[in-house]
């Protein structure tokens, strides 16, 4: 008699075991699509992530933060290192709540063609997201901007002279998120002070 309860106790640490192998990872029934192709290892930890309230973003050592456009997040504006030719470029997020990525790509293309060399570009893919993109010129090089839709609305991301910075600027791309429910961090990034964020 002994011997067969421990057998079943035996049995059910075994199967208590394999059910905590397949809920810590396992994929024993399509898990659904968020782990699909290699997405997980793309995206940086959230724990790397400065969080700017409105997005997170991993920040590369040689990328800094400028209060230029207004001292609270909700205008925050990368830097990338100065270089001989230029003053400082720059990686500026912008929200656009009532547009979807397609309304704010035609605005902008509308209000750069002609003076601005306004060229639309393929879509791409960073961190899982697709991109539109177009670029404009002007004295100060070449302007790349990228959209995509968030929660409301959608984001496009103004990038000045990119191939300069291709490394930080793909970084960046690569590492950015935004909330689940975007008119609410941008209202609560209004009210932090970008020298109050911890830059990781």
């Amino acid at each position: 008699m002994k011997k067969k309860t421990l057998s079943i106790l035996s049995l059910c640490i075994a199967l208590f075991a394999a059910f905590a192998l397949v809920g810590c990872g396992g994929s024993a029934s399509g898990g659904g699509g968020s782990t699909s192709k290699s997405e997980s290892k793309e995206k940086a930890p959230v724990a790397e992530k400065t969080d700017f309230i409105w997005f997170k973003v991993e920040m590369p050592e040689s990328v800094g933060v400028s209060d230029s456009a207004g001292k609270n997040a909700d205008r925050v504006q990368l830097t990338f290192p100065e270089n001989e030719n230029t003053t400082v470029d720059r990686f500026i997020p912008v929200w656009q709540e009532k547009m979807t990525a397609e309304e704010s790509f035609a605005e902008q293309a509308e209000r750069h063609t002609g003076t601005f060399q306004w060229e639309d570009g393929d879509p791409v893919e960073y961190n899982g997201r697709t991109w539109l993109t177009g670029t404009c010129k002007d004295n100060g090089g070449t302007y790349t901007y990228l959209f995509t839709d968030v929660d409301t609305g959608s984001v496009y991301i103004m990038i000045r002279n990119v191939d300069l910075h291709k490394k930080e600027a793909e970084a960046l791309l690569n590492s950015i998120e935004f909330p689940d429910n975007m008119e609410e961090a941008i209202s609560e990034a209004r009210e932090v002070e970008i020298s109050s964020i911890e830059i990781k």
